[in-house]
């Protein structure tokens, strides 16, 4: 067992080359449509959940040379109020990056419910609807739409001009959410996955983000082409940085929502305290459980528990080298209707994770492959401390880890090759 005296040695990386790899092509050189419509209800300047990866991905067909327009909500999540001066509306119409932005009024789910999500859902694509109408957004050839919300998609279809491609992107399958994790009754789930079967019927090509979840799709009834494009990364913003001098620390970043099963790190901790005393664990992030964890801390009696809030975007990578080993937790019973995108930007920095997965699912399987990250059952707290102790207490183990994953991102997950692959899938070729 690691004792008091353990100091971590700071891992030497090289700076990634511009180019993610041989044979990839950069933005420039991919063949993009000339104009764009990405329906997506969160969208930058949200640090969390969807947006970041879809906010690169807008701004990568952009730099491309696709005049992109964002038809999105005012920014409001994982917290529970729209942003500081995004409410009265002044920014409701703006570029940024290249990406024009257009924004609509919604209501945001406090408490997380299935009213909640309604109410804020609901208003949201009725806005986008109106949006269409009254000739705000036009139609465009190339349509992007983001599940959640299956709502999303179903708008996007209206917003296709004759003989476009709407490509549905889906993130969460949000039947098997509000199944899994007790969101509704039978009939709102029942509901929610006719429209899910619907909706995606109507799209050209549909992208999931594991085969897990492509399994789940066709199972449903889908029976449009789906396509398994991983989460993607910038690459060049996120890279491996050495360590900062600091105490053996593991981090997780990111909503604090109830699907992440945040629960468990917080009985995770009270191991690691006993395994590895000098360790510290970091829970950077905010969301609706943000004060239940808190309390919870509070009453368990954890001093290795730090709260934090999210880093800004230009701090994001400077925030990542922070954590010697990474966290994604997850609740058993939702793993296969979705796939953490943060495990992408975590494997970019060169940095291994730990994550509670069952065998079969998105990670298990990606683990397999890669060897960067390590999987342990869900619901075990004794077994997550024990492997976030493992990798802590030797770095080399954890470097080569991240130097595996690293790689793995370059071949298969930074922005130029996901945006050769949805080009492709727009303009109706092969993926």
């Amino acid at each position: 067992m690691p004792d008091d005296s353990i100091h971590l040695r700071p891992p030497v990386f090289d700076r990634p080359a511009s180019k993610a790899s041989a044979g990839t092509p950069s933005l420039a050189e991919v063949p993009v449509p000339e104009e764009l419509l990405l329906v997506a209800q969160s969208y930058w300047p949200e640090p969390a959940g969807s947006a970041p990866m879809m906010t690169d991905l807008a701004t990568a067909f952009a730099a491309a040379g696709a005049e992109t327009t964002v038809l999105t909500a005012r920014p409001n999540y994982p917290g529970n109020t729209v942003y500081d001066g995004y409410a009265d509306g002044a920014q409701d119409s703006k570029t940024v990056d290249g990406v024009l932005i257009e924004r609509l009024h919604t209501i945001p789910p406090a408490g997380g419910g299935m009213k909640a999500r309604l109410i804020h859902e609901g208003v949201l694509h009725a806005g986008f609807a109106a949006a269409g109408a009254r000739g705000r957004v036009g139609r465009h050839a190339a349509v992007l739409s983001l599940c959640p919300s299956i709502l999303s998609v179903a708008i996007a279809n209206r917003f296709k001009a004759p003989g476009g491609r709407h490509v549905a992107i889906v993130h969460d399958i949000q039947s098997g959410l509000a199944g899994a994790l007790g969101m509704g009754g039978k009939a709102a789930v029942k509901a929610i996955r006719a429209m899910e079967r619907a909706a995606l019927n109507r799209a050209d090509a549909i992208v999931v983000l594991s085969e897990p979840m492509r399994g789940v799709l066709e199972e449903l009834g889908v029976t449009r082409p789906i396509h398994v494009i991983p989460p993607h990364v910038d690459a060049d913003a996120v890279h491996p940085l050495p360590r900062p001098d600091q105490p053996p620390t593991a981090l997780y970043s990111g909503a604090f929502a109830r699907k992440q099963g945040l629960e468990q790190v917080l009985d995770m901790a009270g191991h690691l305290a006993e395994l590895m005393p000098q360790a510290r664990i970091k829970l950077r992030g905010q969301g609706g459980l943000e004060d239940e964890l808190k309390g919870r801390a509070r009453a368990m009696g954890l001093g290795n528990v730090i709260f934090q809030p999210l880093a800004p975007k230009d701090q994001l990578n400077e925030a990542m080298a922070e954590g010697d080993v990474h966290l994604v937790p997850q609740r058993p019973e939702g793993a296969a209707f979705a796939m953490p995108g943060k495990a992408v930007t975590i494997l970019a920095a060169g940095r291994p994770f730990v994550s509670t997965c069952l065998p079969g699912s998105a990670l298990a399987t990606l683990e397999a492959q890669v060897g960067a990250f390590l999987c342990t059952p869900p619901e075990e707290p004794r077994a997550m401390a024990e492997a976030v102790a493992a990798l802590l207490s030797d770095p080399a183990r954890a470097t080569a880890m991240g130097r595996r994953g690293r790689a793995w991102v370059e071949a298969n997950a930074t922005r130029a090759v996901a945006l050769d692959r949805y080009a492709r899938l727009l303009l109706g070729e092969a993926a």
